[in-house]
């Protein structure tokens, strides 16, 4: 066990980090396989998710500052209440990371939750940094900021669906890709269904 421990630790001294960065833009399974190697103990992860969530809410404080259009009152409400938005970001994270390896061993899948939350910790890191991209955009060049944004809608769900691929050993990710969407849109429905439950709907702009 101690030898283990001790070849992961010299394989996170190893990592050339910026090419595991750009990597994950144009390969993102091969990454995908480095980062579940270096066997990441869950504390470190999270307080990675912990960090980023923070940075995330930041960020997305000066995007709206800096953006043209308003966001509905959820979104500007986590936006404008940090600790709030940490908090909710923080917890998404553990969840998504929760729902993918539950949901993929549902489906023979190998992973456990904590390689689930390394891949999840990266992907959200990732986002930071398309998420700084974007702000500089904006103040450079607002009408590319929209494209990036949707790019980048593009980029993340294939880079998950290749998370998904090599995280629980499967074989394609375009089928996998079809059953994240599959899965997103029953969460959200079943989220919605929730809500209406609960009584919160979207209220109607004055």
């Amino acid at each position: 066990m101690a030898r283990a421990d001790g070849q992961a630790e010299r394989g996170r001294a190893a990592m050339d980090w910026r090419k595991l960065v750009r990597d994950s833009f144009v390969s993102p399974r091969e990454v995908a396989r480095q980062l579940i190697g270096l066997e990441l103990q869950p504390g470190i992860l999270l307080q990675a998710a912990a960090a980023i969530s923070a940075l995330s809410v930041v960020l997305g404080f000066l995007a709206l500052e800096l953006g043209p259009g308003d966001l509905d009152q959820v979104s500007a409400a986590i936006i404008t209440t940090p600790f709030l938005g940490a908090f909710i970001q923080f917890a998404a994270i553990c969840l998504v990371a929760l729902l993918t390896a539950r949901i993929g061993s549902l489906f023979g899948g190998t992973g456990g939750f904590q390689a689930s939350l390394t891949l999840v910790v990266w992907l959200n890191a990732m986002m930071l940094i398309i998420q700084m991209l974007q702000i500089v955009l904006l103040l450079v060049l607002p009408p590319l900021a929209g494209i990036v944004a949707l790019a980048a809608i593009v980029w993340v769900l294939w880079a998950f669906a290749n998370f998904v691929t090599e995280l629980h050993g499967f074989e394609n990710p375009f089928f996998v890709l079809g059953g994240v969407i599959l899965s997103m849109i029953v969460l959200f429905f079943g989220f919605a269904m929730i809500l209406a439950v609960l009584g919160i709907t979207p209220q109607e702009p004055m």
